[in-house]
């Protein structure tokens, strides 16, 4: 067998499944790229508790599939493994990338400006709320191809949901990490996150049949929505 020169710790660094390597305290020591931007949406002690309650008897590794979710961040399976007392890694799968395989009618899509097309709904909400409103917003996502109207509707029913709400953040971005299959084609997601204080989850079935209809993919949450829109150009 040849030697072999490379730092394997280069593959673990830019692998794009996060990876966390604990103490036996519950510290991190070390996490990769993908994992930096995971621990965004959950805590060094999630992490370290997931790891312990999968993690195989004796030395070695233990694979679970298994349904989990951080945030908008979805994995299907994980990996923990030791070799040693002190230290335990966790190793998470994203799961594969969603793909729109049906011919996409986009009938009634013209190419929009997002945030300007968003900030005109919440000027209308604005008008009829009475609490707080903030907005965190990238102003240099790319123009992309949507049914205006049908946005604005599916807009306004989230926003009737949390309208009792004292308080609504809205947060928007590209996802990192993830693109979407559409016909072929990658194309990079746009996610709105919603959060409140207070929702009325009575409508969730009619948002999650709008969104549906509008390629949108949609996460429900107790006091939150995520909407997944790909930035078809």
């Amino acid at each position: 067998m040849s030697l072999v020169l490379t730092d394997f710790k280069f593959f673990i660094e830019y692998d794009s499944n996060p990876f966390v390597l604990f103490n036996s305290k519950g510290k991190i020591v070390y996490l990769n790229s993908n994992a930096e931007i995971l621990m965004g949406s959950c805590s060094e002690r999630e992490l370290f508790r997931l790891a312990i309650s999968y993690a195989p008897k004796s030395f070695g590794y233990k694979k679970t599939l298994l349904d989990i979710a951080f945030g908008y961040y979805e994995f299907y399976a994980i990996n923990v493994m030791y070799d040693n007392e002190e230290e335990i890694g966790i190793h998470l799968y994203h799961k594969p990338m969603v793909k729109l395989n049906d011919v996409l009618n986009l009938d009634g899509y013209s190419k929009t400006d997002i945030n300007l097309l968003f900030e005109v709904n919440i000027e209308l909400f604005k008008m009829q709320y009475r609490g707080k409103l903030e907005l965190l917003t990238d102003y240099e996502l790319p123009k992309l191809y949507i049914h205006q109207n049908n946005f604005s509707f599916l807009i306004r029913k989230i926003f009737e949901q949390m309208i009792i709400s004292p308080k609504i953040t809205i947060k928007i971005k590209i996802k990192i990490g993830e693109m979407i299959r559409v016909n072929g084609k990658k194309y990079p997601i746009i996610l709105f996150t919603f959060e409140s204080d207070v929702r009325d989850r009575g409508q969730d079935g009619e948002i999650l049949s709008i969104a549906t209809k509008n390629y949108i993919n949609i996460h429900f949450s107790t006091n939150s929505i995520t909407l997944e829109i790909p930035a078809i150009n």
